[in-house]
């Protein structure tokens, strides 16, 4: 995606809010981050799976900071009503249970999220990207679910 589209304020808010909102792909990243940092202590499973969940939702990250750039908006870390996330938006969660459940939840809304946008985006090449990054998302919440079972963390 290299060619500077359109202007579209209310794409750029969807957009906007995908990327940097309180429940978007930067909070998620910075989240899985801190977890894999957190679980290389205790769990190597647990932590190379957050391992790649920190990788993708930096893919998404990317995917999403350079639709904001095309459509002439701002890739800066904020929602479309310009509140800037922080750390303070990351679970910062320690007890393993309760941990992988909260990011459960993270990436499920994070699904209903980006198909939202597939249903109100008509650009072709925006919905094309998004689609990558649903595709990134529902193998993020395959890996957890598939770890949470191997490590006994949920029951089947």
């Amino acid at each position: 995606m290299s060619q500077l589209l359109s202007v579209n304020s209310y794409y750029e808010g969807l957009i906007q809010n995908l990327f940097g909102g309180s429940k978007g792909c930067f909070v998620n990243f910075m989240t899985f981050f801190y977890q894999y940092n957190q679980a290389k202590e205790f769990s190597l499973d647990n932590a190379e799976c957050l391992k790649l969940l920190h990788q993708l939702e930096l893919q998404n990250c990317e995917i999403l900071s350079n639709i904001l750039i095309m459509i002439g908006g701002d890739n800066r870390y904020y929602s479309s009503s310009r509140k800037y996330v922080s750390g303070f938006n990351v679970d910062y969660s320690k007890a393993q249970s309760k941990m992988f459940v909260c990011d459960v939840e993270m990436l499920e809304i994070g699904i209903i999220e980006v198909k939202n946008a597939l249903q109100k985006i008509e650009n072709k090449q925006i919905k094309e990207e998004l689609k990558k990054i649903l595709e990134n998302k529902k193998n993020e919440l395959k890996m957890l679910k598939e770890t949470f079972f191997k490590n006994n963390m949920l029951k089947k």
